[in-house]
């Protein structure tokens, strides 16, 4: 009996079946909690907009990595050079 229905058309029918009762599933799950939460979840996702925090990173990473490291790294050399030069003129 388990392998009495191994025709194509046996199978389609079967196959068509399970398709059915796949769709009449799915079609109820949105009244079960699983639905609610699945709504929940797109809800956050169409409500959660934070471009602004790119744009925000964006300018901290400018601000700290270009203008402040390299107004640092400036005056670093300046020292150096300052340094250096006030060993030059002690030695002459």
């Amino acid at each position: 009996a388990q392998y009495a229905n191994l025709t194509l058309i046996g199978l389609l029918e079967d196959y068509k079946g399970k398709i059915i009762g796949t769709k009449y599933s799915l079609a109820n799950l949105a009244s079960t909690s699983v639905g609610d939460t699945m709504l929940e979840v797109e809800d956050f996702l169409c409500n959660m907009n934070v471009s602004f925090v790119e744009r925000r990173y964006d300018e901290v990473k400018n601000d700290i990595c270009g203008t402040l490291f390299g107004g640092v790294a400036q005056i670093n050399w300046a020292l150096w050079l300052l340094g250096i030069s006030l060993e030059v003129v002690a030695v002459l």
